[in-house]
C-alpha cells in the first residue's frame, strides 16, 4: 500500500465528485498515491476494463448504465453496489402546484 498509486475515474457529477473524494482522502489515508480522473461514462467504463483506471464509485446500475456493464463487464470485477436505494429523476419543491411534468407552463 505504502505509496501504491490507484487511478479512480468519475463521472462530471456532483455525487460521483464528492464520492470519490471521500475515497481519494480514505486511501491517502491508508499510504496510496490516489489521482481521480473525470470522464464520460463509456470512458469510464473502457478505461476500467482495459487498466487505465482501476476503480469507479460512480456506476448507476441497474438502469443508467446497464449497457456499458453489459458491454465490458467480462473485464472487471464488480465489488457490489456502495448505494443501496438511489433513484434518479426530476423533483420540484413542495410549494410548486405541480404534478407531472406537462403541469408545467412553457416560458413565454
Amino acid at each position: 500500500m505504502d505509496g501504491t498509486s490507484i487511478e479512480l475515474a468519475l463521472l462530471p457529477w456532483d455525487d460521483a465528485i464528492f464520492t470519490a473524494n471521500v475515497a481519494k482522502i480514505a486511501l491517502e489515508q491508508q499510504g496510496f498515491n490516489v489521482t481521480l480522473t473525470q470522464v464520460d461514462p463509456a470512458i469510464m467504463f473502457e478505461s476500467i476494463a482495459t487498466g487505465s483506471a482501476d476503480a469507479s464509485l460512480a456506476v448507476w446500475m441497474p438502469v443508467t448504465h446497464a449497457e456499458l456493464y453489459e458491454q465490458y463487464e467480462s473485464n472487471f470485477e464488480d465489488l457490489g453496489p456502495n448505494l443501496e436505494g438511489a433513484k434518479t429523476g426530476l423533483a420540484v419543491p413542495a410549494y410548486m402546484d405541480i404534478d407531472f411534468l406537462e403541469d408545467l407552463e412553457p416560458k413565454e
